[in-house]
């Protein structure tokens, strides 16, 4: 079965149905298409990484000693 035949019979699926089933269906379909596009949305994964290591206490702790142990006040 060809994507275009498949496409159609979810049309004449969906344009057969009425009230809340409809509304449900229009809900599934929302929820993939938005879990999907989540799914691939490599800024996501790039904010999820930096949430990580931002939420790691021990990195973040030996981050801000290397920062002040290099800044010199002064040559500012």
């Amino acid at each position: 079965m060809s994507e275009a035949d498949i496409k159609l019979r979810i049309i004449r699926l969906i344009d057969s149905q009425q009230g809340e089933v409809l509304r449900e269906l229009y809900e599934m379909i929302l929820n993939k298409l938005y879990q999907e596009k989540q799914e691939e949305d490599p800024l996501s994964a790039l904010e999820k990484g930096y949430k990580e290591m931002s939420e790691d206490q021990e990195r973040e702790a030996e981050a801000f000693e290397w920062i002040e142990g290099t800044l010199n006040s002064d040559e500012l």
